[in-house]
């Protein structure tokens, strides 16, 4: 059979989607360069050289420091309409802003938390499956069983959708890894479902005897703070993800929250994950008082 000409061959050949670099999103919303310090100088020894954003609030010191240490430092103000979201809600909506302007598409994108995460190598060296990635905590706790969980869940979706997860892993929204449509598309239907929110159920109104001590202003609610990752965990174990990989203890991400004991450490220092191998990522090694130190003083 005659062959088209080469020429015809690479016209009719669709063009490569460009892409742009590998991009990792943080808060430090109220952090100083030392609360940092680890996450980033952990981060720059593995030699990644995607960008590294960090979202920083009027409160946060030391935001040159951060950079010098590679952080692109993107400063934010809360938006009235959000104002009453805590910030471990908010930073999603600022996340969803930045990839949606983002022309070319980053190539991969990595969510995580930032005081408590260091790094053992480039994030972006694991072989991640197509679609989203997410992380699962320790088997030994889960939904139903842990008091965190119950109360941002039921406080915020109800007991409904609390039955209906009780007995699944819990699921870690502080470290989450996928391309950039699917990061864009998991992070659309979080910000959907974080809104309309109440910090807790209303308080009950003050006695009649306190109201001219209080001016009848009851104090504010408190409690769910956490509460995007009751939505994060609706949203995987309700089939409501489309391409959805889960890592546990044995993958690329450590962590440690709910672990009985603290992890192994090899002869050369890395944190092992719960199969013996270096982990690419540990989160919660604050948990550890032991491992804290240890991390703090190697980042010192």
């Amino acid at each position: 059979m005659t062959q088209p000409p080469t020429h015809e061959l690479h016209r009719a050949l669709p063009d490569a989607p460009v892409l742009g670099p590998d991009l990792i999103m943080g808060l430090a919303a109220g952090y100083h360069a030392g609360d940092v310090r680890p996450f980033l100088a952990s981060l720059r020894a593995t030699g990644f050289a995607g960008r590294c954003v960090l979202f920083t609030s009027p409160t946060t010191r030391d935001t040159d420091r951060m950079a010098d240490m590679g952080a692109d430092i993107l400063p934010f103000e809360r938006p009235p309409a959000l104002a009453h979201l805590p910030y471990n809600a908010l930073r999603y909506f600022l996340y969803l802003d930045l990839l949606r302007k983002a022309q070319p598409p980053y190539a991969r994108v990595l969510i995580t938390d930032v005081r408590d995460v260091i790094f053992q190598r480039d994030p972006f060296s694991f072989p991640w499956a197509d679609g989203l990635n997410v992380t699962l905590e320790d088997a030994r706790m889960t939904i139903g069983t842990c008091p965190y969980m119950t109360r941002w869940v039921t406080g915020h979706l109800g007991d409904a959708a609390w039955r209906a997860l009780a007995g699944q892993r819990i699921s870690c929204s502080g470290t989450t890894v996928g391309g950039h449509a699917a990061m864009l598309d998991y992070l659309e239907r979080l910000t959907a479902l974080l809104l309309p929110f109440s910090p807790a159920p209303p308080p009950p109104p003050p006695p009649p005897a306190s109201t001219s001590a209080s001016g009848g202003t009851p104090p504010p609610p408190t409690g769910m703070a956490g509460y995007d990752q009751g939505v994060h965990n609706h949203l995987l174990h309700g089939g409501h993800l489309p391409t959805v990989t889960a890592h546990d203890n044995a993958g690329p991400i450590l962590t440690l929250g709910y672990k009985a004991t603290p992890p192994a450490i090899d002869a050369c220092g890395h944190i092992l994950n719960d199969a013996g191998l270096p982990a690419v990522m540990v989160h919660q090694y604050d948990r550890m008082p032991e491992l804290f130190r240890a991390v703090r003083a190697r980042y010192a």
